[in-house]
């Protein structure tokens, strides 16, 4: 198909190409300003160390047929690594949100813990476990992470009492500060993203059209269609 053929289907179509672009855009209309002004978010990282003085429940192992012995390094370090994974799994739960959300209440922030559950992420490696938060607001975002703090540290054995058993420590290894957030471009470009989808959408329902249409238009259609010369063409009136 010629060039001037495929922009005679767009001319005859435009409406059909038009048509899904115009719907994709209605719909994402409210997003639309976030591509020039996006919203402000701010970010905080805490990192933390779990770990149980040597010498408290769990440093004794009993070794078959060796007898007892006590290894005042490994154990603890041990268990720092399995208390970090599974406090770093805690942290991203709705149990966690809702131990926040109970720690600003009492100093008259009241938050949604849904919201504080999705404002909150959580990676170990090693004896290192890390909080990220992500905020709206960078004075509430500190107010969440000192929340965080003290939940970690002083609520924890009420969900691993095995830890309250072998005195654990949890120590935050930074302070938290706020700070802004660039939005990700993808999150920025997605209201034009639709749009063009629905745009090609558009274009790819006209040419189905054209495809599906048997009516005949013009001298060349007639020729190819029927596979009989055109004797004589009466013009259209105007």
């Amino acid at each position: 198909m010629e060039l001037r053929q495929l922009w005679a289907v767009v001319a005859r179509r435009w409406w059909l190409i038009a048509l899904p672009a115009l719907v994709a855009a209605l719909l994402t209309l409210p997003a639309l300003r976030n591509v020039i002004s996006p919203p402000v978010a701010y970010t905080a990282a805490v990192r933390f160390t779990v770990s149980q003085i040597p010498g408290e429940a769990g440093a004794t192992v009993q070794a078959p047929g060796r007898g007892t012995f006590e290894d005042e390094s490994y154990i603890p370090w041990l268990a720092s690594e399995y208390a970090v994974i599974n406090l770093a799994g805690w942290m991203r739960t709705e149990s966690f949100a809702r131990e926040v959300a109970a720690a600003l209440a009492e100093q008259d922030l009241e938050l949604d813990p849904a919201a504080v559950q999705g404002a909150i992420n959580a990676d170990a490696v090693r004896s290192i476990m890390t909080l990220y938060l992500t905020w709206p607001d960078a004075a509430q975002l500190e107010r969440i992470a000192q929340a965080a703090i003290y939940v970690l540290q002083e609520r924890h054995q009420v969900y691993w009492p095995q830890l309250a058993a072998a005195r654990g420590v949890v120590t935050a290894l930074d302070t938290p500060k706020a700070a802004p957030a660039a939005s990700s471009l993808a999150d920025r470009l997605a209201p034009l993203f639709r749009i063009l989808i629905g745009l090609a959408a558009g274009i790819g329902l006209a040419f189905l059209a054209e495809y599906l249409d048997s009516g005949i238009r013009n001298r060349e259609e007639a020729e190819t269609s029927l596979d009989l010369p055109v004797l004589a063409e009466i013009p259209p009136h105007r």
